[in-house]
């Protein structure tokens, strides 16, 4: 096993080469490399498994060495070392193939903990590889080994006309469908029995529905159904969820099953889809996924500038909330990853400093040996991990604010109100409801209206109609915009019903506005 460290920093190379135990990790020889130039000409001259390297290095930068790694050199592990907490360059860096982003500064513990993590996958993935092989020699039209390929190389997969062949489903009117058999508290080995034993059971082959079965590794199967006749994947994410059910109940053990796309010519897509997700999701286990690679609704981007203030009004009890609000949605979505946690941390964290230096303190009074700065940072694999942290958190802050003999203080009505409206100003291109606005605030929706109307003088439709129809007005008096662009502006998807508001509001249509508007600044 070769590393190859990447750093245009010559002590941030000699330190690390030195401390990590390398022998322990198995470990045969380190290449070092002070710019990108230098680390491809290292990838061209040897043999190497593992890439760690920095994002911000002059000349060509991390996230491009590692582009030119993944289409050159693809069994090569790349992990990335940065003080950077750009969280754009780690979403960027996952997207294209990263095995992990570790934000500096980072122990000698933590390096070697991922870097083992890695060295783990490559010496499964070449454990799979060995089987393919030995498949390939000895039975030449095995469809398990396709199975095994298929999900290893994921969208790589060139064997697709191999194995349309094979299994004899030329043709458009066949289709697809992967699924990802994860084991946990269960061997894969003895789970996948169970669940060939659970899916024979199921009636599949009446039905005209074909699968194979194969193992991945020590925790993971892969199923592949197909067909030619009519399927729908949520009745069969159904009737997955039941055999799961049976398979626990067998092994002992706990089953979540990623179910794919159902599809024709884009398998390997689908495939890889549901890999990513596995990898990146924070998700519930002994559970079904149906996984689209349909873009999500855009999350919410954590403020921690904004819970700082909380924290500083003493108002721990809102930041902890608005925290479980973001969670439970990313959870609602099926879109909560790794990143998205790692966000929330980093701006809670961000928060705590805020608030520790208001009261003359240091963040790291929040933390004890029992629980750490470093448990924190890294409490992203479960939500029930995160919350117990800021949980532990803030009652370390609120036991600080009591040693002071502060009191506790409200986050006001008035507060509240003028948050809203400048969450209004900052969303004018969307629709926020009545219910949505209240929420934001944690205030009940009957309660929220009776002290919106007492702080503004008008009711909550009224302000939101008012505020988007006056800056229609601006827009449509000040720029050349598209009306239809404007209405998307402020929120209005339809164009037409944009139109009627607005007539109904200034009495005129846009475009007589804009004629109007346009006379009066006529000289």
């Amino acid at each position: 096993m070769n590393v190859l460290l990447v750093d245009d920093q010559e002590r941030i190379l000699i330190a690390t080469k030195k401390l990590v135990n390398w022998d322990r990790l198995g470990v045969q020889e380190v290449f070092i490399a002070d710019s990108a130039a230098v680390a491809r000409k290292i990838l061209e001259a040897n043999k190497v498994d593992i890439m760690l390297t920095d994002i911000e290095m002059p000349g060509e930068d991390g996230i491009s060495l590692q582009k030119w790694q993944a289409v050159h050199y693809p069994q090569v592990c790349c992990i990335f070392l940065t003080s950077h907490a750009d969280f754009s360059y780690a979403k960027e860096a996952i997207h294209n193939g990263a095995f992990d982003y570790i934000l500096q500064p980072a122990s000698i513990p933590d390096i070697e903990e991922t870097l083992s993590r890695c060295i783990r996958k490559l010496e499964e993935r070449e454990v799979i590889l060995r089987k393919s092989s030995l498949y390939d020699k000895q039975i030449p039209n095995a469809l398990e080994a396709y199975i095994v390929s298929m999900f290893y190389q994921r969208n790589q997969f060139a064997q697709m006309d191999e194995w349309r062949a094979d299994s004899h489903t030329q043709g458009d009117n066949w289709w697809f469908l992967p699924c990802l058999a994860v084991f946990e508290q269960a061997d894969a080995g003895e789970g996948k029995q169970f669940l060939v034993k659970a899916l024979e059971n199921a009636g599949f082959d009446e039905e005209g529905i074909a699968y194979v079965a194969a193992l991945l590794s020590e925790e993971q199967a892969a199923v592949l159904f197909y067909g030619n006749s009519g399927i729908e994947p949520v009745l069969m994410r159904e009737r997955l969820q039941a055999i799961r059910q049976s398979v626990c109940k067998e092994t002992g053990g706990t089953l979540t099953l990623f179910l794919g796309e159902c599809t024709n010519e884009g398998l390997p897509e689908s495939i890889g889809n549901i890999m990513d997700y596995q990898e990146k999701m924070v998700i519930r286990k002994n559970e079904t996924y149906l996984v689209s690679g349909e873009k999500v609704q855009e999350l919410r981007v954590p403020d921690g500038a904004a819970w700082g203030k909380w924290l500083i009004r003493k108002d721990s009890v809102l930041v902890k909330n608005q925290i479980i609000n973001l969670l439970q949605y990313a959870q609602k979505q099926q879109y909560l990853t790794l990143s998205y946690m790692q966000k929330i941390i980093h701006s809670f964290l961000e928060a705590c400093s805020i608030g520790c230096y208001a009261q003359n303190k240091k963040l790291t009074e929040l933390f004890t040996q029992d629980f750490t700065y470093e448990q924190m940072l890294h409490s992203y694999t479960s939500v029930e991990e995160l919350c117990e942290g800021v949980d532990i958190c803030l009652r370390q802050y609120n036991a600080m604010l009591i040693e002071r003999g502060e009191g506790e203080e409200t986050y006001s009505v008035h507060e509240r109100i003028q948050d809203v409206l400048h969450y209004l100003d900052e969303n004018m291109e969307r629709m926020i409801s009545r219910r949505e606005a209240a929420k934001y605030v944690f205030l009940n929706e009957d309660y929220f209206s009776r002290v919106f109307r007492k702080e503004t003088g008008i009711g909550y439709k009224e302000y939101v109609l008012k505020q988007k129809m006056d800056y229609a007005k601006k827009l449509l008096g000040d720029t050349d915009m598209s009306v239809a662009l404007i209405a998307s502006k402020v929120g209005y998807e339809n164009f037409t019903n944009f139109t009627q508001m607005f007539r109904k509001y200034t009495g005129t249509t846009p475009t007589e506005y804009r004629k109007k508007a346009s006379k009066k600044r006529q000289p």
